[in-house]
């Protein structure tokens, strides 16, 4: 049986990379997605109950309670808009800087040197 999750949500993330917009449509087949702007404001979501910017770079997402966040989860995270220089995304479930709440994932938002910077994302988990 984790054979046949395992590859339904390796099907799910390929199709999440595949389509980084995924989260700015209807996106039926993740459990939730948001739109999330540089400043922390949402613009589309699903299942996505806050977003936070926490501090330059940082922000946190909770989670809506129908998500399920037990077993494998693929979460897939996309930069938007225009950047002068290259940015990476990372993310963290139940991140302590969230608070460690069961439910929630941080992303950050960081430049080649490390250094936090605001960026617009795409959100995906299935």
């Amino acid at each position: 049986m984790n054979i046949i999750r395992r590859a339904a949500v390796a099907a799910l993330a390929a199709a999440a990379v595949l389509t980084p917009a995924a989260a700015h449509a209807d996106t039926p087949y993740a459990q939730a997605s948001a739109t999330v702007g540089p400043d922390g404001s949402v613009t589309e979501s699903k299942n996505v109950e806050e977003v936070k910017r926490l501090f330059r770079g940082t922000y946190c997402v909770i989670l809506g309670e129908d998500v399920d966040y037990d077993g494998d989860v693929v979460i897939h995270v996309t930069p938007t808009g225009r950047a002068v220089y290259p940015r990476s995304l990372s993310v963290q479930r139940q991140a302590a800087i969230c608070g460690g709440h069961y439910r929630a994932v941080a992303v950050y938002s960081q430049l080649a040197n490390g250094v936090g910077a605001d960026t617009g994302f795409y959100l995906t988990v299935s």
